[in-house]
C-alpha cells in the first residue's frame, strides 16, 4: 500500500497530516482515472474513479498487475512497453494522448487515453498513470458519421426531388394556380432550396475537415472564373434588387488553382454580398495584382460587420445578428468554407471595412509563373502514376521530371514545404520524393507533416540528400517508414527501379517473411498480423532460423535483438537469397535503438508505441519494393 504522507519537513505533526489529507482528497477528486504502479507492474494506489471505470472494488486492484486492466491480446506488447518505460526512467512525461483500449471487470473493453509519468519516491521507481475514458468522445464522432451519412443518403436525394418538383410548379403552372397557392409553392419552394443549400454546406465542411476534398490543381484564369461566377449568381442578385459588376481586370491573370473550388469561393462570397446588400445597391467585384499574388475583391454596400464580431466572422455558423441572418437566409458556414478551400489552394483570405460604408472581402492566390505555375505535369497520359517532388532547385527538379517522364511517371514540383504540404492534402500521389535540404525547412520535418495526412500515412516516400546519414540519424527517421535513402549525385537506373516496384500493380506470389524472435506470443501476434500480405515462417532461435533459411526461399526477415545470450544481428552475414544477393532485413525489438539502417537494414521498428501498426506500414513498403514475383 502507499504512504499517502507529504514531505513537510520540520512541520508539526498537525501540518503533516493536513498536507496528507490533503493530497489524498485531491487525487480522489480527480475526474480521470490515477493509477500508481511500482517497478514490478503491480498497483500500489488507484482513485476512485479507476474503480467505477473499470468496476473493480480498490481492495481487488491494490498489489495487482495492472495488466488485468488491459485486454489479453495486448498484455504482452502492453509488458514490452512498460518494461522499456520504466528502463529509460527517470525522463519527462511521456505517453500523453496515447490512445488504447482497455478492460473492466466483466470483460468488456472501452477507449481511453493514457498518460504516464515517472516519479521518484525515496529509492523507488514508481509510474503513475492517468487514465481518461474517451467512449464518449468516440460515441460523439461515430454520431456525428452516422448524421453526415444520413443527410448524404437520406435527405438531400429525396430533398434535391421536392425542390425540382416545386421549381417546376412555380415555372409552368403558377398561372393555372390561385394565387394563394401561387404563394405558398413559391415559400415552399424557397424554403427547400434553402435546406438544400443547408445541407451541401454541412457536408462541404466536413469533408474539407476530413480532407475528403480532391483538388485537381491547374493554370487557371481569373478573368473566366469571376465573369462565370457572377453569370451563374444574376439571377439570384435579381431576387434581391442588387446589381454586380465588375471592375477592369488584367487580360491575363492566371494563378494555379482548383478551378471548380475556386468557383465555390467565388459564388459564396458573392452570395454573401448579395444578401447583406440594400435593394437597388451594388456589389463590385475587382481583379488585382499585388507583388506575387493576385487579390479578388467583392464589395458590398451594407451594413458592414459589428467591431466584437469581426473576430469570429469565419467560424462555422458564425452569424453577427442571427435574426437577420435567418431573414437573409443564411447558414452560417459559407465564410468558414471560403476560408478553408482557399488555404488548401496555398492563398490567404481577409476583409475590411470599405470606404462610405460596407464590406471588401478579399482573396489573394499566388500567381502562376514558371517555377509555381509548372509545378503540375499536365503533358502526361493520364494513365502515369504521379509523384510529388520536393526540391527547392528549380533547375534540378526540371532533369529529374523529364528523366523520370521517359520512365512513365508524371511528376508535380512543390518547391517549399508548406506548398508540399498543401498539394499532398489535395492529391493522393503514388510515391512522393523529399530531398533533405530544403530552405524553408528540414526535410524530415516535411516527411512528419506529409505522415500525419491520413491518405500518406502509408505512400512510398524515397529520400534524395547529399549526406542521407544526417537524416537517417535523426531520433524521428525510424517511425517515418522511409522507403529508400538515395545519395546525390542521384543514380536514375536505381531510383527508377525503386518507384516502378514501389507503384507497380504486377501480380505477385505471396511473399515469404521469416520472423526471428525468441518469445512465443510475439511470435504469433506478428504472423497473425503480416498474414494478410505474406507467408509468415517463424524462428525462436538463430539455429531454427538457419535451418529455415536453408529450405525456403525467403523474401524478407524480420527479426529481434535481443535472444536470450544471443543476438539477432549475429545472423546478418547469412541472410542471402540463392543468387547471393543480401535479403533485405527490418529490426523489430525493444532494443531498435541499437540497431542502425544500412544497405541491408531497411528498418528499425520498435516494439514500443503502436507496435504493430508500425511493422505492418515498414513490411508493407519493403514488400513493394520486392521485384514482380513468379508465381
Amino acid at each position: 500500500m502507499l504512504d499517502w504522507s507529504v514531505s513537510t519537513d520540520g512541520a508539526p505533526t498537525s501540518e503533516r497530516a493536513l498536507a496528507t489529507e490533503m493530497f489524498r482528497l485531491t487525487v480522489e477528486a480527480c475526474p480521470s482515472g490515477l493509477v500508481m504502479i511500482d517497478h514490478d507492474g503491480r498497483m500500489v494506489m488507484v482513485n476512485a474513479e479507476i474503480e467505477k471505470q473499470f468496476g473493480y472494488a480498490r481492495a481487488e486492484l491494490i498489489g495487482q498487475s495492472v495488466d488485468i486492466l488491459v485486454p489479453e491480446r495486448f498484455r504482452q506488447l502492453h509488458l514490452l512497453h512498460r518494461q522499456h518505460f520504466v528502463s529509460k526512467a527517470p525522463h519527462p512525461r511521456a505517453g500523453a494522448g496515447r490512445e488504447v483500449s482497455a478492460r473492466r471487470k466483466d470483460g468488456s473493453e472501452f477507449p481511453v487515453e493514457v498518460g504516464l509519468t515517472p516519479i521518484q519516491a525515496g529509492d523507488r521507481l514508481l509510474v503513475l498513470g492517468v487514465i481518461v475514458d474517451i467512449s464518449q468522445r468516440k460515441d460523439m464522432v461515430r454520431l456525428k458519421d452516422e448524421f453526415v451519412s444520413t443527410v448524404s443518403h437520406e435527405l438531400r436525394t429525396p430533398l434535391t426531388s421536392i425542390s425540382g418538383s416545386l421549381g417546376l410548379l412555380v415555372a409552368q403552372w403558377s398561372e393555372s394556380l390561385p394565387d394563394s397557392a401561387t404563394r405558398l409553392v413559391s415559400i415552399a419552394h424557397k424554403n427547400i432550396q434553402r435546406l438544400v443549400r443547408l445541407i451541401n454546406d454541412i457536408l462541404d465542411i466536413e469533408k474539407l475537415e476530413s480532407g475528403r476534398v480532391v483538388f485537381n490543381l491547374a493554370r487557371v484564369g481569373l478573368r473566366q472564373v469571376v465573369e462565370q461566377a457572377i453569370d451563374d449568381n444574376r439571377g439570384f442578385a435579381e431576387e434581391f434588387g442588387v446589381h454586380i459588376s465588375i471592375d477592369a481586370t488584367p487580360a491575363k491573370a492566371d494563378v494555379n488553382a482548383d478551378p471548380d473550388r475556386l468557383a465555390q469561393v467565388l459564388t459564396n462570397l458573392l452570395s454573401n454580398a448579395i444578401k447583406f446588400s440594400s435593394r437597388g445597391g451594388e456589389v463590385r467585384v475587382a481583379v488585382e495584382r499585388l507583388g506575387e499574388t493576385y487579390r479578388i475583391s467583392v464589395r458590398d454596400h451594407g451594413p458592414g460587420i459589428p467591431a466584437e464580431f469581426k473576430s469570429h466572422i469565419f467560424e462555422k455558423f458564425a452569424q453577427a445578428d442571427g435574426t437577420n441572418s435567418r431573414r437573409k437566409g443564411g447558414t452560417g458556414l459559407g465564410l468558414s468554407i471560403v476560408k478553408q478551400i482557399v488555404e488548401r489552394l496555398g492563398g490567404h483570405v481577409g476583409f475590411h471595412d470599405a470606404s462610405g460604408g460596407g464590406t471588401v472581402f478579399f482573396v489573394e492566390l499566388p500567381i502562376w509563373d514558371e517555377s509555381a505555375g509548372g509545378e503540375i505535369d499536365v503533358d502526361v497520359e493520364a494513365s502515369f502514376p504521379r509523384l510529388l517532388l520536393c526540391d527547392d532547385d528549380l533547375a534540378v527538379a526540371k532533369i529529374m521530371r523529364m528523366r523520370l517522364r521517359t520512365a512513365g511517371f508524371a511528376v508535380d514540383f512543390a518547391h517549399t514545404p508548406r506548398t508540399a504540404l498543401m498539394r499532398a492534402g489535395a492529391s493522393r500521389y503514388a510515391a512522393i520524393i523529399v530531398d533533405l535540404r530544403l530552405r524553408e525547412s528540414d526535410g524530415i520535418d516535411l516527411i512528419v507533416g506529409l505522415r500525419a495526412q491520413p491518405h500518406h500515412g502509408e505512400t512510398p516516400i524515397v529520400v534524395i540528400s547529399g549526406d542521407p546519414a544526417r537524416g537517417r540519424e535523426d531520433v524521428r527517421a525510424p517511425r517515418l517508414n522511409i522507403l529508400e535513402w538515395l545519395s546525390k549525385p542521384i543514380d536514375f537506373a536505381r531510383l527508377t527501379r525503386i518507384l516502378q516496384a514501389a507503384t507497380s500493380r504486377t501480380p505477385r506470389r505471396r511473399p515469404l517473411i521469416l520472423h526471428l524472435d525468441d518469445d512465443p506470443d510475439v511470435l504469433a501476434l506478428v504472423a497473425r498480423e503480416l498474414g494478410a500480405m505474406a507467408d509468415v515462417i517463424s524462428a525462436d532461435s538463430v539455429e531454427s532460423a538457419q535451418r529455415l533459411l536453408a529450405s525456403h526461399e525467403v523474401d524478407l526477415v524480420v527479426l529481434d535483438i535481443e535472444l536470450g545470450d544471443s543476438s539477432g544481428l549475429d545472423l546478418l552475414p547469412e541472410l542471402r537469397d540463392r543468387s547471393g544477393n543480401m535479403l533485405p532485413v527490418i529490426v523489430f525489438s525493444v532494443h531498435a535503438a541499437d540497431a542502425t539502417c544500412d544497405d541491408q537494414i531497411n528498418s528499425v521498428v520498435s516494439k514500443l508505441n503502436s507496435p504493430l501498426e508500425s511493422l505492418t506500414r515498414a513490411v508493407r513498403d519493403r514488400l513493394a519494393l520486392l521485384p514482380a514475383l513468379a508465381a
